[in-house]
């Protein structure tokens, strides 16, 4: 039951986006729905895409990506040393176990 309505939901959310192209398509590339301008000047417009803005917008993408990809190296580097100083203590607390069933059998056998 739940799967059927999963699929009529997308079904009619796949309906309603095509609605939409069509009206869009129709009506030269301009979507009939009742919005309010408040300004026809470019720069002060959130929607006109100007030179300054691409720029603005680029340099932020470019700045978020460089950061992600620092975090993503300095997560990586602080995971190795870890992970290093953990195989480093099992492979000592190991030696130190065999180290110790020596002297066991040793004590033993004496």
């Amino acid at each position: 039951m739940r799967r059927l309505l999963v699929l009529i939901a997308l079904i009619v959310l796949l309906l309603i986006g095509g609605g939409l192209t069509m009206q869009l398509l129709s009506n030269n590339g301009s979507l009939q729905f009742p919005v309010t301008t408040q300004t026809i000047e470019p720069n002060a417009s959130p929607t006109t895409m100007v030179p300054w803005k691409a720029e603005q917008f680029f340099l932020l993408i470019g700045f978020l990506l460089f950061n992600l990809v620092g975090i993503a190296v300095t997560l990586a580097v602080i995971f190795w040393f870890v992970d290093r100083g953990l195989r480093r203590s099992k492979a000592e607390a190991a030696s130190k176990n065999a180290l110790a069933a020596e002297s066991a059998r040793a004590v033993e056998s004496a």
